[in-house]
């Protein structure tokens, strides 16, 4: 086709304009090239929003981890159609009778909403257990957690706000073009026919400034070929400008730059947001405690900051290990009755004991106390369920919790609980003179012996450990005497120093004495003799040798009931040492000390003072919108002349300065819009002050309830201490037979009451005891967490500061 006769500097024109033209009007950037550059901008917005290391978050990024539940291993950009509803999907291929769009399936089909393999990462055991201490707790959590997630990705969003502000201040380009062709017929046309390409083409930048200021400049280029009659082409170029500068309404710096200022202020509160609700991520998944609001886009109200309330008592991981204890110490509560029930029982058979409501008593408690158990251990999967779920997981997952946290609170060594039911099983047997003793009795006493003789050693760290927390714990009773004060409603013999030592020197003299009598009773052993010929059945009670035979048996069960009561003795002496080497971190801190504290440190207490200032800076920029507008208006543009898309002259030019008013004669929308601002701003105070009151309220219920731990946690002690002697006189009450010939032969008449009474009290008084320390615990972390100097390591873990006292509020 020829166009026309044009030089050849006006064919390259038109055909470079032309092809500049299509590739404006068809290139583009692929979704996934977005993604990235908003990440990239995202990441380095929030590594340079703030300098301060204690909410500086490392390597930020909202891509899950493969590992991760929630991890999606599609393509980001096309993930393919997750599984929907059949009734509700028809409806996406057709609609009222109109075809749908064909492609729904064109990124593919899954039928997992979750990672399909997640579960094959997990670090299961040869059981399929997924085992869990506190840092793997933590980690998981991390890991699958949905609300620890959608805080991260709420954060995210906040940075992408910045980039946006940051953005409206950039140089922007525009480009457009619109290329035509049209054919007019010759009547439209003026007697012939006429065929024309148009090609119309703008290059924009714009620019705001902070002073409000916008200034615009353009290049717009037409061209235009007719293919008929003289085959002509035409070309335009227009230069222009245009400048607007406000300056009464919408001007200055104040109001120009007030989304850029709130959106910069508000990255920098959800990075401190956060960071608080780490923290509290650790306080909910340890403890049960309530994290507290965390990051949110856009500006953080003072509404929106309310401080959760500490919780009075320890749940979470804790409450779980708590659990276990207390089922721990139910299922030897249910051990002692089972022995005590065999022992009454063997006692009525022998005469011993001649109420048989002594042994229905034993049996009744055994029975109540197995449906305990029972229910306890239903109410710990239901609780290890609703944890799964705050880690993350599938409630039907194979989950074990095992921490050794809490070990210490087994007074009693489980194996040496063992060895001691072996010992009462061989005296339940010689119990009842019906019963035939067993052929192996020698090696079952020297296999007790042995028993006794490696406990006397297994318990030795224990009263080492004793000793080397004694100092710390005299001087923690010194302190709570000195703060109950004389006029204490409580016992002062529970916190006296010289009641401890005195406990400490019995349990060093328990454990002297339970050696010599091992050595007695090792020594005893080798001597004892062979059983006598067994009597005649038709034997009376004073034949010779019915006589001899039961002399030798009741010796020999004094015999055995003295080796159970060295293993008896020596769980007592374990119990006592590690009841004894059980302690509290201090907390020592006023009140007012602690509110300072948190007023220095908490992030939450930061961000609420700039949510009060960000809601006084909106009377500024709502008393803006009632001045007057005022704008200076400058611009111009520069054509060319003839066919040369480039030959600019000044005679086809424009210049123009104006001076645009408007009269605030309606500004209802303004005023109301500033005498609501107003009142907001006075809301804020309002609830800036009740923050603080809020922050304070929890500071002083948390140290408030800390000091009433410690006082109750030594009466816990007390209690078990009392628990521990009333069942080891219960427990040799029952273990003593009497002697040949010795008056008062029977048991006496409360005997399985008595021990029943004593093994639930035991029960209640370690429970309470472990509860006290538990709550304790929590409480401690609480108060870290309350005071805003809580902090946690790169891998979510809590770092325990010790002791808080004045010198850490000095620090």
């Amino acid at each position: 086709m020829t166009i026309g006769n044009h030089t050849p500097w006006s064919w390259r024109s038109c055909v470079g304009w032309v092809t500049l033209a299509a590739l404006a009007s068809l290139a583009g950037c692929h979704r996934a090239h977005y993604r990235k550059q908003a990440d990239q901008e995202v990441y380095a917005t929030t590594a340079c929003a703030t300098q301060d290391p204690r909410w500086q978050i490392e390597d930020f990024t909202i891509q899950p981890d493969p590992h991760a539940r929630f991890y999606d291993p599609h393509n980001p950009d096309c993930p393919p159609m997750p599984p929907d509803d059949p009734q509700s999907h028809r409806y996406m291929h057709c609609v009222d009778g109109k075809r749908g769009w064909p492609c729904w399936h064109c990124y593919g089909d899954t039928s997992s909403v979750e990672n399909p393999g997640w579960l094959a990462y997990l670090p299961r055991n040869a059981k399929g257990e997924l085992v869990l201490d506190r840092r793997a707790a933590v980690q998981t959590a991390l890991l699958h957690s949905v609300d620890y997630q959608t805080n991260l990705e709420d954060l995210y969003l906040a940075a992408l706000d910045v980039t946006f502000e940051r953005f409206r201040f950039d140089t922007q380009f525009f480009f457009t073009n619109l290329t035509s062709f049209e054919h007019q017929g010759r009547y439209r046309g003026g007697g012939q026919s006429q065929s024309l390409l148009n090609v119309d083409s703008d290059l924009q930048a714009k620019r705001l400034f902070a002073t409000g200021g916008e200034l615009i400049v353009g290049f717009a280029n037409s061209l235009v070929w007719q293919f008929s009659g003289p085959n002509t082409y035409s070309a335009n170029s227009l230069l222009s400008f245009s400048l607007v500068q406000p300056l009464l309404r919408e001007a200055g710096r104040a109001v120009v730059l007030e989304h850029l200022t709130q959106s910069e202020r508000a990255l920098l509160a959800n990075l401190r947001q956060m960071e608080q609700y780490r923290r509290g991520f650790y306080a909910q998944v340890v403890a049960g405690r309530n994290p507290g609001p965390g990051p949110s886009r856009g500006p953080l109200s003072l509404g929106a900051l309310s401080p959760a309330s500490p919780s009075a008592t320890a749940g979470g991981f804790l409450g779980l290990l708590e659990d276990q204890v207390n089922i721990r110490n139910q299922q030897m509560n249910i051990t002692g009755l089972q022995d005590s029930l065999k022992q009454l029982e063997a006692l009525y058979e022998a005469n011993r004991v001649r109420d048989r409501f002594q042994v229905d008593l034993a049996r009744q408690a055994l029975y109540s106390a197995q449906i305990g158990l029972m229910s306890s251990l239903s109410a710990y999967q239901e609780r290890l369920d609703g944890f799964k779920i705050t880690l993350g997981l599938p409630p039907d997952l194979n989950v074990r919790i095992e921490d050794p946290l809490l070990r210490r609170f087994d007074l009693i060594d489980p194996a040496l609980t063992r060895d001691l039911e072996e010992a009462d099983d061989l005296l339940t047997i010689l119990f009842n003179p019906e019963s035939v003793v067993p052929a192996d009795w020698r090696d079952r006493l020297a296999a007790t012996a042995k028993d006794a003789a490696y406990w006397l050693e297994g318990i030795r760290p224990d009263l080492e450990q004793l000793l080397e927390v004694a100092p710390a714990r005299r001087k923690h009773l010194h302190e709570v005497t000195d703060r109950a004060g004389p006029e204490s409603e409580v016992d002062p013999s529970l916190y006296d120093v010289k009641a401890f030592d005195e406990r400490i020197a019995r349990v060093a003299r328990d454990y002297q004495a339970v050696a010599r009598d091992l050595k007695k009773a090792q020594a005893a052993l080798p001597a004892f003799p062979d059983p006598p010929p067994l009597p005649p059945k038709d034997a009376g009670p004073k034949d010779p040798a019915r006589l001899a035979w039961d002399t030798w048996r009741n010796d020999l069960t004094r015999l055995a009931g003295d080796f159970a009561e060295l293993l008896s003795n020596l769980s007592v002496v374990q119990a006592r040492a590690r009841l004894e080497s059980i302690a509290l971190v201090r907390v020592e801190l006023q009140p007012e000390q602690g509110i300072k504290i948190a007023r220095q440190n908490r992030p939450d207490w930061m961000n609420a003072r700039a949510a009060l200032v960000d809601q006084w800076r909106q009377i500024e920029i709502a008393a803006n919108a009632l001045r007057s507008e005022l704008n200076v208006r400058l611009s111009g543009d520069l054509g060319t002349v003839g066919d040369n898309p480039f030959r600019f002259r000044d005679t086809n030019g424009r210049l123009s300065v104006g001076l645009e008013f408007d009269a605030p004669l309606t500004r209802v929308v303004e005023r109301n819009a500033y005498r609501e601002s107003l009142i907001n701003y006075q809301r804020a105070r309002r609830a800036y002050y009740q923050f603080e009151d809020r922050v304070a309220q929890n500071v002083r219920s948390v140290l408030r309830s800390t000091r009433l731990s410690q006082l109750n946690f030594e009466i816990r002690r007390a209690a078990v201490r009392v628990a521990i002697d009333q069942v080891e006189v219960a427990r040799l009450n029952l273990q003593r037979p009497p002697r040949v010939g010795e008056k008062g032969s029977e048991s006496g008449s409360n005997v399985g009451r008595d021990l029943v009474d004593a093994l639930q009290r035991l029960l209640d008084a370690q429970n309470a005891f472990l509860r006290a320390w538990v709550d304790y615990e929590a409480q401690r972390l609480s108060l870290d967490f309350e005071l805003g100097t809580m902090r946690v390591d790169e891998n979510g873990m809590w770092i325990d500061p010790g002791r808080i006292d004045a010198d850490f509020a000095q620090g």
